[in-house]
């Protein structure tokens, strides 16, 4: 994996939050613990519908839905900062689901090492979920 190491509990805490995410009503389309090569360091991108209508004028706001639902599952090695909310409409996301698919609720794990989607280098990914 990537320099910096992504451990299984991250993975896991991950998941927890996504389902949390989705009892909440607020079903990320877009999971992906993604390595950022320049900055040597993953963030779990997270991106859906519900958060498109907040970003980026309300950002705080997202982040508060995001906190509020990692408060309930108590990740133990899972933080805010860890986590990266983007529009769902982004080159990155629109290519992922050009390749792969999950069901609306699915959690799956695929991943990707040294690869380019469209045109979009990915040195490291985890998908976890696109719909």
């Amino acid at each position: 994996m990537g320099e910096s190491a992504l451990v299984e509990s991250q993975i896991v805490d991950a998941g927890s939050l996504v389902r949390k995410l989705d009892e909440l009503g607020l079903a990320p389309t877009l999971v992906v613990w993604y390595y950022y090569d320049d900055a040597a360091d993953w963030r779990l991108i997270i991106a859906g519908p519900e958060f498109d209508s907040l970003l980026p004028k309300q950002e705080a706001v997202a982040y508060r839905k995001i906190a509020e639902a990692m408060s309930a599952v108590s990740p133990a090695s899972l933080t805010l900062s860890d986590i990266k909310l983007l529009r769902s409409d982004i080159p990155l996301a629109k290519a992922i689901r050009m390749l792969i698919r999950t069901p609306p609720t699915g959690i799956m794990r695929a991943h990707f090492s040294n690869n380019s989607l469209n045109g979009i280098f990915i040195k490291e990914m985890i998908l976890l979920r696109a719909t």
